[in-house]
């Protein structure tokens, strides 16, 4: 329902931009209505962020298309199709290789495009045709992230946090399924883990919305790149411990390491679940850090056993597990310490107005 709600007002604000760019070329008087509509349409991105990020991508880019193609133009005079070619050829060179090297840069060649393959069929000289295609695009930038500030719009960052509180509820429950030593749960372990790379790789995207939204604003919090960069330490001390501990349902470790082990796998899952709660704007319990003990005690028995000579006694692979499991725990232990310190920072979600009336129906009944 959530998902089908974010998709409504996304497309309400893809109309109502379109329709807007249009109407203000009309008022205008201007005859730039096709670059306007089209690059309005596509600079309202899902949030305030990447609408900005795609505004400037698209304003800068016209201008490349633009001074490249009337260049060309003017350069080579091109009257028939072998000219209007090599006019193509010398346009298009520079900007595709400024689009592999910046993204944003890839729609420069349209521009050079538009402006050389239009000359001939509107009857304008390429200065005029070139100007009117950065005029078009400038009016749809303005009008694209007019419409995303007023139109319902949508804010970036707490898209991140929405999306950092799943990435959390899925690590906890990688951390879950180490601590049942289960050594079928492989499979399980694979699937939960492409997840949590799909969920990093869309947090990345909304860090960087996050951040155009940030610049210029006057209010100060936690930044997106601070929560990405975390929760990747996270991932990947969680990959470590799942390699670490993948052998432990076939005795890989001594039972005396592997309860205080699944302990601490279970106290990860407990901590990273509360953390997740408390990004979503629920209420937890003050002191939820059941890890940071649970470390402690599985340190503490790795000491007992290194000084009971029980190591002398073991395999050199196990040796390595054990004290690899410790060293990761703990630097587990820091970065869960430091997630904990963001999830209190972050500005805690509000009801929406349907959600808030559910709930004082739900407190008359």
């Amino acid at each position: 329902m959530d998902s089908l709600h974010w998709q409504i007002k996304h497309a309400l604000r893809m109309v109502v931009s379109g329709a807007g760019a249009y109407l203000l070329v009309f008022l205008l008087g201007l005859q730039v209505d096709f670059s306007a509509v089209i690059t309005a349409i596509f600079v309202t991105q899902s949030n305030v962020g990447g609408s900005y990020r795609v505004a400037v991508e698209q304003f800068f880019a016209a201008i490349a298309g633009a001074v490249c193609g009337a260049g060309a133009a003017a350069l080579i005079l091109p009257q028939d199709p072998m000219w209007m070619s090599l006019a193509l050829v010398v346009a298009l060179t520079p900007l595709a290789l400024l689009g592999a090297l910046s993204p944003g840069f890839r729609v420069a060649p349209i521009s050079a495009v538009i402006i050389l393959l239009n000359g001939p069929i509107l009857e304008l000289d390429t200065l005029t045709l070139a100007l009117d295609r950065v005029l078009g695009v400038s009016l749809g930038c303005a009008m694209g992230v007019l419409v995303s500030l007023t139109v319902l719009p949508s804010r970036a960052f707490p898209a991140a946090v929405d999306t950092a509180a799943g990435i959390c509820s899925l690590l906890a429950r990688q951390l879950a399924v180490l601590a049942q030593r289960a050594p079928t749960a492989r499979g399980q372990h694979g699937r939960l883990a492409a997840q949590v790379r799909e969920q990093i790789m869309q947090l990345a995207d909304l860090a960087e919305a996050a951040e155009h939204e940030r610049r210029g604003r006057t209010k100060r919090h936690v930044g997106a790149p601070r929560l990405l960069r975390t929760l990747r330490r996270l991932r990947h001390n969680t990959d470590m411990l799942r390699r670490a501990g993948r052998d432990i349902g076939d005795d890989a470790l001594p039972e005396s390491i592997a309860a205080p082990w699944c302990h601490a796998a279970g106290a990860a899952a407990q901590t990273l679940n509360s953390i997740a709660a408390l990004l979503a704007g629920e209420k937890v319990p003050e002191d939820f850090d059941t890890l940071t003990p649970a470390v402690r005690a599985y340190l503490g028995t790795l000491e007992e056993i290194r000084k009971s000579g029980e190591t002398a006694t073991l395999p050199p692979a196990t040796l390595r597990r054990m004290f690899g499991i410790g060293f990761t725990l703990d630097q587990f232990r820091r970065d869960i310490g430091d997630m904990i310190e963001i999830a209190q920072e972050v500005p805690k979600p509000r009801p929406g107005v349907l959600t808030a009336l559910q709930g004082g129906l739900r407190g008359r009944g």
